[in-house]
């Protein structure tokens, strides 16, 4: 163990750096009135958690980020399981190119991607309005009406999610026991059973996992989207914490309360990773 500690150490160093470092001065400053230019931040104590309790755009906020979590949650587990499980069916040259075209939203760079999406959703020379008043059919605001916006972002960064899971599902399968499939069509069952009865219990710690990180990491997911495209409109419509938290700390130079959002948000997470590692060690 001795001898590893020189090993270790750069890790440890880079951690305290760029980690543990900037959490404990997250900490300092949700304590602090300060603008980030004041050269005497003020002491204010549990001043600015109680503001955020008051806080209604706080609370919507994160109500709205809860609706992110619901609507990615599908295409962070059941649309990629789904794709996965069909590509896995069917080995070959026509499943691998399947896959590289599925997984490509991945290796895009999110803020082209955002900035392609906004042309492609403009209300008047967009490609998608330009097709449907062609089409005869209704021509919506997609980004600039409260009732599309927030559905609009989810399926727009759905596209990314579902590449990154479809392909962590796919190593999943990789290593699937290939006996017990085997045996259960040795014995009659069919493609529809073997995946409900062999196929689906063998994914469900997979599954559980990735259904975890959609909760944890969803608003994170958006917030590219979110600061190009609708930059939290139209009335707030599409705001997350992540993006509230950023606007606070960045547009209104309020570094002692987005700082304690932060602090909320990582007690949130802590408390939810520590309810999901007690839930699996009961599990098992």
């Amino acid at each position: 163990m001795t001898g590893a500690r020189p090993y270790l150490a750069p890790l440890v160093l880079a951690l305290a750096v760029w980690v543990y470092g900037p959490l404990v001065w997250t900490g300092a400053l949700s304590l602090l009135d300060w603008d980030l230019t004041s050269p005497d931040p003020e002491f204010v104590g549990w001043g600015n958690f109680a503001a955020l309790a008051a806080d209604p755009r706080f609370a919507d906020a994160v109500a709205r980020t809860g609706l992110y979590v619901l609507g990615m949650l599908p295409f962070a587990t059941v649309v990629p399981l789904g794709l996965a499980i069909l590509l896995w069916r069917r080995p070959g040259r026509a499943s691998h190119v399947y896959r590289a075209l599925l997984f490509a939203p991945v290796v895009l760079a999110p803020v082209a991607t955002a900035i392609s999406w906004r042309f492609v959703l403009h209300p008047l020379q967009g490609v998608a309005n330009t097709v449907l008043g062609a089409l005869g059919l209704p021509t919506p605001n997609w980004l600039g009406d409260p009732a599309t916006a927030l559905p609009v972002i989810v399926a727009i960064t759905a596209g990314k999610i579902v590449a990154l899971n479809l392909l962590l599902f796919g190593a999943a399968l990789a290593g699937l026991d290939r006996r017990l499939v085997d045996a259960a069509r040795v014995e009659g069952a069919t493609e529809a059973e073997i995946t409900r009865h062999v196929v689906l219990p063998q994914l469900t710690r997979t599954t559980a996992g990735l259904a975890l990180l959609c909760v944890v990491v969803a608003g994170q997911w958006v917030f590219t989207n979110v600061a190009l495209l609708t930059d939290g409109g139209p009335d707030g419509s599409t705001d997350n914490v992540y993006h509230w938290l950023y606007t606070t700390g960045f547009t209104f130079f309020d570094a002692g309360r987005a700082s304690a959002a932060a602090v909320v948000v990582l007690a949130a997470l802590a408390l939810l990773f520590g309810a999901g590692a007690l839930l699996r060690r009961r599990a098992s």
